[in-house]
Order: C-alpha cells, then structure tokens, then sequence
C-alpha cells in the first residue's frame, strides 16, 4: 500500500514540476514586450460600389529589441477579414496585416476600426474609410 501512496505522490511531484516550468515559459514570452510603429495607421479606399471586394496592408516595423508576434486581431465588423503571419518578426524587421474589405451589404459612408493584440508596450488601433455606393439602398446625408 506503500509502494502505491509512494508512486502516486511521486507522478504529482512531477507533474507539478512541468506545469510550473509550462508557466514559467508563458510569463517569459508575456513580459517579453517590444515596439512597434505602422506606417500609417488609417487608409482611405475612397469611393466603392457595393459588392466590391479590396485589399490593403498595413506595414509596420518592430522598432523594439525583442520579436513581435501578433496573437489576434478583432475587427468591428465581419465585412473585414485580417490576414498575418503567425511568425514572429524580428526586432528591425517589417511586418504587415493584409486586411480584406468585403462591401457587400454596405452602403453610404463606411468607418471600420481594426484592433492589433500582439506583445507590443501598447495595443495598436488602426481604422479604413470609404464611401459605398448601393444603388438599392438611398441613403442621404
């Protein structure tokens, strides 16, 4: 009955052991902050018919001393899908978000924000515009 009590308390030694060294590596890569600065942090598609599908990237720049590794990006709406590289990106290097603007459904005009979580000092806020023309939807300002 020894030898059981013995062994079991030996498997939770030892798995306790892992899951603090598992902790240990996370709160390494959480406080593991650098910079980064984008290029330009709004974009103008400027006038679109509705249905029209459009692309731009936003490029930034890790300006920090550790890798940059984006870990999600929310958009306001489900008209926008972002597109990143799941690869960190090394201190001086660029890096971009590619963001895909569907107008299906949209008219008048448009402003989307797009939110940027990565292990950056600060959380980055980037924002496109555009006027949509749907010819089935009037809308006056």
């Amino acid at each position: 009955m020894n030898k059981i009590l013995g062994a079991i308390f030996v498997i939770i030694l030892f798995s306790c052991k892992s899951n603090s060294t598992q902790k240990q590596k996370t709160d390494a890569f959480e406080t593991a902050k650098t910079t980064i600065e984008f290029t330009s942090n709004t974009h103008n598609f400027g006038t679109l018919e509705a249905g029209e599908i459009v692309i731009y990237s936003f490029e930034f720049t890790n300006t920090g001393n550790a890798g940059y590794q984006i870990e999600n990006v929310d958009c306001t709406c489900g008209c926008i899908q972002a597109h990143f590289s799941k690869e960190p990106v090394k201190p001086g290097e660029k890096g971009r978000i590619e963001i895909e603007f569907d107008t299906a459904g949209l008219a008048g005009r448009e402003y989307k924000t797009i939110d940027v979580y990565g292990n950056s000092n600060e959380l980055k806020h980037l924002a496109i515009f555009a006027e949509v023309k749907n010819e089935l939807l009037d809308i006056k300002y």
